[in-house]
C-alpha cells in the first residue's frame, strides 16, 4: 500500500501546502525516511504534543508529533515482558481507526497511515537517518504518526474530535496548527476540550 500517494493534480497542491506550511518535505516526494523530520526539531516536553492538519479537496492529512512518554510511559526499547506487551498494545492503538472522529455528514474514511518511532517501529527510518534518537541512556525518543483520510463531502466537515486523550492519558495538551480551505486555525486542545472546530 502506497501511503500518502499523490493521486491527482489537486492532491499535489495539498501535499505542497503541507510541505510549505509545516516543513514536511517527506510528504512531497513520498519519502518516509524522516531523517530531518520536524519531530527531531520539536521541543521534547512530556505531556505535550503537536498536531498538524491540512484539508485539501477531499483529502485530509493529520500528523501527530509527541514524546514517546506520552503514549507509552517510557522512551527506551522495551526490556521486560510487561513493557513489550505495552508497546504492542500502544502500536495497535496507534494503528487503529479510533483516534479521530469527524462530522458524520462529511463521511471521512481513513486511507493510510505511517508510524515513525525507533522504539515502536524500529528501522521505520530510511538509510539517510542518523538514528540520533535511538535508545541510549539519557536519550529521548519521539513518535511521529501520520494519517490520511478521504472525505466524501469535505464541505460538511465542521468538527474534528481528537480522541488521542482518551486512548493516551499521558497527554495534557496538544498544540494544533490546521490549514482548511477557509483559512488557518490554531488551537490548544486538552482532555477537557478535545474538539477542533473547522471554521
Amino acid at each position: 500500500m502506497a501511503y500518502f500517494a499523490v493521486r491527482s493534480a489537486h492532491r499535489t497542491l495539498g501535499v505542497f501546502l503541507v510541505g510549505a506550511l509545516f516543513g514536511m518535505s517527506a510528504w512531497a516526494g513520498g519519502d518516509h525516511s524522516h531523517g530531518h523530520s520536524r519531530q527531531n526539531d520539536a521541543a521534547h516536553v512530556h505531556g505535550t504534543g503537536e498536531m498538524e492538519i491540512v484539508q485539501d479537496g477531499n483529502g485530509l492529512f493529520i500528523s501527530l508529533y509527541t514524546p514517546l512518554q506520552n503514549v507509552l510511559g517510557f522512551e527506551h526499547m522495551p526490556r521486560t515482558d510487561t513493557e513489550k506487551v505495552k508497546a504492542r498494545r500502544v502500536t495497535s492503538l496507534l494503528k487503529a481507526n479510533g483516534l479521530f472522529a469527524f462530522s458524520p455528514d462529511a463521511q471521512c474514511k481513513r486511507t493510510g497511515y505511517k508510524l515513525n518511532s525507533e522504539v515502536l517501529n524500529p528501522h521505520s527510518h530510511g538509510p539517510a537517518d542518523d538514528h540520533q534518537h535511538h535508545d541510549s541512556k539519557g536519550e529521548h525518543s519521539d513518535l511521529r504518526a501520520a494519517y490520511e483520510f478521504e472525505c466524501k463531502f469535505p464541505a460538511k466537515l465542521k468538527v474534528i474530535d481528537v480522541r488521542v486523550f482518551r486512548q493516551f492519558p499521558g497527554f495534557e495538551k496538544i498544540e494544533v496548527q490546521a490549514l482548511f480551505p477557509s483559512g488557518q486555525v490554531g488551537a490548544s486542545l486538552t482532555p477537557a476540550k478535545s474538539t477542533l472546530v473547522v471554521q
